[in-house]
């Protein structure tokens, strides 16, 4: 005789009742069977054993088959449902209930809250289904199976297993029940108000490249769940994983970042070129051998491919299997030897180790503009060897290329180099990537931004024979190329504005000056002059004094305007700079930020 041969329809639908009352045990969630009772799911197995006892006050131990289910569906009527992940769709009871007593407190005590957990289990572990439907290779997951906040004995606000790579530090891809706010929903996302919380400055990164991104957060209300299934949900989870991977990938490397001391070989020429061998080591090197060293183009602007500066850094160099991929800021020193001083550079943000494959492509792109060419030409002109580039690439173009950062930083330069008053601040002068001390940053851009200083600086030595000769300042190379194309398409722009026989190039001024493009009014003339330095206060420094020359010198007053032209945007600092000029010189003065590519004027100030 069949054992469920003992059940009738009332006994199937008095279980169902108790179900409702008491939720599913852990290890009877899982089911592909489901019964239909009065419009509601139940998971087969759970609901005939519960039926079972009531029939009989004996527990029932069958496995699932063919014969039982027959019974149940053609015997007592009910239809069946087959689920083949083992869960039934979110219902509308359990979120209900859940809805109805999150955060609230629990008490084991309280006979009303002894059901909590097995009502709650079925939401739990369709939530972990769910993330484990949208895994991707290299992702594991990290279930969120507890139903209280331990720590307060509070329904906790939601559920949200976790996808991640590598380590569960910082980013990862979720999906969410809320019981709270009452949505399902899932998304890209980073550790905030956690035990696992990030810095504070990784916070900030994260909310600032979300905004960059027109981030995301797909949020489906309880009330509009009876528009899904498991396959529209899972299908719209997976195509917002892949397509926001690329931007999970990226962040993982932003967030991993650390932030390093690095050291770079001394130069004169703002790393813009090489500048021969005056300050190089002393010390048996490269630099000493040759007379140069691998980062005197790491500020080249223009070597430019797809808005990335691409350079070399030796302290890389050393570790580069290591390093390979990963993001850091680069705090840069470089050392004198003819002084025996060291000076802070910059702070370059975001820069990228790059991979053999990807310094391949960029040293055929160099070969191919003609770039590594000029390079070699460079060397020649100082009588070093330009023939040791040819010895590196032979070993791999990783040993030309190496990292990468956004060359919109190349503006940001500062136009002095800042004396490291403290050579405690550097661990070593050795070419490695070294730890960088706290507060060191913001200890460099105090120097950067302090102001004019009549009692805390200054000397009252008359002899400057007595005194350590003063260094540290750079001198800034403008940029030959932009410098050329910026003054083409500028003249042009010029032209098709306002007529072409009224807009000149290379007009002279006194003295055999030549002023870089002219326009011709019905009152006068404007003098208009090209400026392309990586930094725009060196391109302010150096244009104004020849504007004023070729307009007043001797003593005339050729111009009724003048302006200066470059290709760099002027931040907000830049600006206010700028109107001061204005207002203090009370001349005619005006800068134009012209942007070659779109070919227009972006800014006039």
């Amino acid at each position: 005789m069949m054992k469920l041969e003992a059940l009738n329809k009332s006994h199937i639908e008095q279980a169902a009742i108790i179900i409702d009352e008491q939720g599913i045990p852990k290890n009877l969630v899982w089911s592909q069977y489901y019964v239909v009772v009065n419009g509601k799911e139940y998971p087969f197995k759970h609901l005939v054993r519960t039926a079972y006892e009531l029939a009989t006050q004996e527990q029932l131990q069958f496995q699932s088959n063919e014969s039982y289910r027959g019974y149940v569906e053609n015997e007592l009527g009910f239809e069946f449902r087959y689920y083949e992940g083992g869960y039934n769709f979110f219902t509308k009871e359990e979120l209900e209930f859940y809805s109805s007593i999150v955060n609230s407190d629990y008490r084991k005590s309280n006979t009303a809250h002894q059901y909590y957990g097995q009502k709650l289990y079925p939401i739990i572990a369709k939530a972990k289904f769910w993330a484990e439907q949208i895994l991707v290779e290299g992702f594991r997951l990290r279930q969120d199976g507890n139903w209280l906040n331990g720590h307060v004995a509070r329904i906790k606000p939601y559920f949200w297993p976790r996808i991640y790579s590598g380590e569960d530090k910082d980013v990862f891809f979720n999906v969410e029940v809320n019981g709270s706010d009452e949505f399902i929903g899932y998304k890209l996302d980073g550790y905030f108000e956690t035990t696992k919380a990030l810095p504070e400055y990784k916070i900030k990164l994260l909310e600032e490249y979300k905004n960059l991104i027109s981030w995301e957060w797909p949020r489906i209300p309880f009330d509009k769940l009876d528009e899904y299934n498991w396959d529209r949900l899972i299908a719209e989870s997976k195509a917002y994983v892949q397509k926001y991977l690329p931007h999970h990938n990226h962040l993982k490397k932003l967030l991993s970042k650390e932030s390093k001391i690095a050291r770079i070989t001394w130069n004169t020429n703002g790393w813009v070129k090489p500048s021969g061998l005056t300050g190089k080591s002393t010390n048996a090197s490269f630099e000493n051998e040759h007379g140069f060293g691998h980062e005197e183009w790491l500020f080249d602007g223009d070597k430019v491919i797809n808005g990335y500066k691409y350079g070399f850094l030796e302290p890389i160099h050393k570790f580069r299997s290591k390093y390979e991929g990963q993001v850091f800021d680069l705090t840069l020193y470089t050392r004198d030897a003819e002084s025996n001083k060291s000076f802070w550079v910059t702070n370059l943000k975001d820069v990228e180790i790059l991979l053999p494959e990807e310094s391949e492509k960029i040293l055929a792109h160099y070969k191919k503009e003609g770039w590594y060419d000029e390079m070699k030409a460079d060397l020649y002109n100082l009588n070093l060897d330009s023939g040791q580039l040819d010895t590196w690439i032979k070993e791999g173009a990783e040993q030309l290329f190496n990292v990468k950062f956004k060359a919109s930083q190349l503006n940001e330069i500062p136009a002095e180099l800042i004396p490291v008053l403290d050579d405690n601040e550097i661990p070593s002068n050795r070419y490695t990537l070294m730890d960088l001390p706290s507060g060191l940053n913001e200890k460099i851009d105090v120097g950067v931004k302090t102001g004019f200083s009549f009692e805390d600086s200054g000397s009252e030595e008359a002899d400057l024979g007595t005194k350590s000769k003063r260094t540290g300042r750079k001198r800034e190379i403008e940029l030959e190329l932009k410098h050329n194309i910026l003054q083409t398409k500028f003249l042009k722009y010029l032209q098709k504005k306002y007529g072409k026989a009224i807009v000149k190039r290379e007009c002279t001024a006194y003295g055999a000056s030549r002023i870089d493009v002219t326009r011709k009014t019905d009152t006068g003339y404007i003098f208009y002059e090209i400026k392309t330095y990586n930094s725009l206060r060196t391109s302010i420094r150096e244009g104004i004094g020849q504007l004023l020359e070729y307009c007043l010198y001797p003593n005339v007053n050729e111009a009724e305007g003048i302006v200066l032209v470059s290709h760099v945007a002027p931040s907000e600092e830049v600006k206010t700079y700028l109107s001061h000029i204005k207002k203090f010189i009370n001349l005619p003065f005006s800068y134009i930020h012209f942007d070659f590519e779109q070919e227009e004027i972006i800014t006039e100030i």
